[in-house]
């Protein structure tokens, strides 16, 4: 990996030169970059360095496209990011299949309301 220096709102583009978006903060390391996009709806991403295509005075610059980070599921943040918020890595990201209370609800998991078994 290249040297690079970040800085809080450094403006980050796609690899159209398309803007994504500023740089939120460094990860650990510098392992990952939080840049967020959107000023009243406001989306996460936390973009791996290896993703980075090059830094300069201008911004930072990556080498994928905004399919890519969605492909990628880059809009999730890595476990060694939620550990330093004191969340609990996976927790938020629960659903149907993780609970099984969701099952039991009228009408979820169910033929016509009814329970199966």
């Amino acid at each position: 990996m290249d040297s690079w220096y970040f800085y809080r709102h450094m403006q980050v583009y796609l690899d159209t030169g398309r803007h994504l978006g500023r740089v939120e903060e460094v990860g650990h390391a510098a392992d990952y970059i939080h840049v967020q996009q959107g000023h009243i709806l406001i989306y996460d991403w936390y973009i791996p360095t290896r993703a980075i295509r090059e830094v300069d005075a201008s911004g930072v610059r990556l080498a994928v496209s905004l399919a890519a980070l969605r492909e990628n599921c880059w809009n999730i943040p890595p476990e060694t990011f939620l550990m330093r918020q004191g969340a609990t890595p996976g927790y938020e990201y629960t659903g149907p299949t993780d609970v099984s209370t969701y099952s039991r609800v009228e009408g979820y998991g169910s033929a016509h309301g009814k329970e199966r078994g």
